[in-house]
């Protein structure tokens, strides 16, 4: 389960910064509608697999809630469980943002105007954000569970709990402060530094040394 959980949360980044860092942030200017219309007629392709990437992440997502489920759940079964229905949750949450950039191309191959393309681009943006809040609560879940496993590093938890508050004060910030957008994203920088870590070296002990860890330590029951 930790060497499964650590591979799909390794691949999972891989098709993030692909779909995400290359694809979206290559083609996706959102103060020109008109250049984000003419970069997706002429990397349509590009675009498609993006959308490609974007349906992998969320398969992953549903790969990782169970095995990450699997991994810790004896620490606390009933709190496992939750914390892998809320990323189920957000699978789904993301898949219905995913939509919208589906809808997005469709528009620019009936020739739509690029106002509505943008539109459809920002819908995606939207639905993705408020699903990153239930993204922010599965971080807490998991970082609570690993602070109570004896056979994970407690460095590990506190930098979950860092994360997923990050996720939830910034995003919640973006729906209720919407017009101090650029504030946020530039706190929302400072903050990727332990999101960042804590995601990806949380990955890495998983693919590493989870299995090893796993079997030579006791759990701490929450009981």
């Amino acid at each position: 389960m930790a060497r499964l959980s650590g591979l799909s949360l390794i691949a999972m980044a891989l098709a993030a910064g692909f779909a995400y860092g290359h694809v979206y942030g290559g083609l996706i200017d959102s103060g020109s509608p008109e250049e984000t219309y003419g970069n997706l007629q002429s990397s349509a392709l590009l675009f498609r697999y993006g959308i490609g990437a974007w349906g992998a992440i969320v398969l992953l997502d549903l790969l990782v809630a169970g095995s990450l489920h699997g991994f810790l759940r004896e620490v606390h079964p009933r709190l496992s469980a939750l914390t892998a229905l809320i990323r189920v949750v957000y699978a789904f949450v993301l898949l219905a943002a995913v939509a919208h950039l589906v809808e997005a191309l469709a528009l620019v191959e009936t020739a739509a105007p690029p106002a509505e393309v943008l539109l459809a681009l920002q819908r995606f943006e939207t639905v993705w954000s408020q699903g990153l809040i239930l993204f922010g609560f599965h971080l807490l879940g998991l970082g609570y569970l690993t602070l109570r496993a004896r056979f994970v590093p407690s460095y590990f938890g506190g930098l979950l709990l860092v994360a997923g508050s990050c996720y939830i004060g910034i995003h919640l910030a973006r729906m209720v402060f919407s017009s101090h957008a650029e504030s946020i994203s530039m706190i929302e920088t400072v903050a990727s530094v332990p999101m960042a870590l804590s995601e990806i070296g949380f990955a890495f002990w998983l693919l590493y040394r989870g299995v090893g860890r796993r079997f030579s330590q006791p759990v701490a029951s929450l009981s």
